[in-house]
């Protein structure tokens, strides 16, 4: 196993720490209004009841 130097290590944590906290954003509510905007939306019709045979 190679040995890594203090160094490294610190540095290595440091670049770990700066993506980790870069990753978690806000999104405000103009945001969540696009994203509901482009999502799929399916509609139904009317169920109605059926009595008896169904016919």
């Amino acid at each position: 196993m190679k040995k890594f130097g203090f160094a490294s290590v610190i540095a290595t944590g440091f670049a770990a720490a700066l993506l980790g906290l870069a990753g978690p954003a806000a999104a405000d509510s103009t945001h969540h209004g696009w994203i509901q905007d482009i999502q799929q939306q399916a509609t139904v019709g009317v169920v109605s009841s059926t009595i008896g045979n169904g016919r």
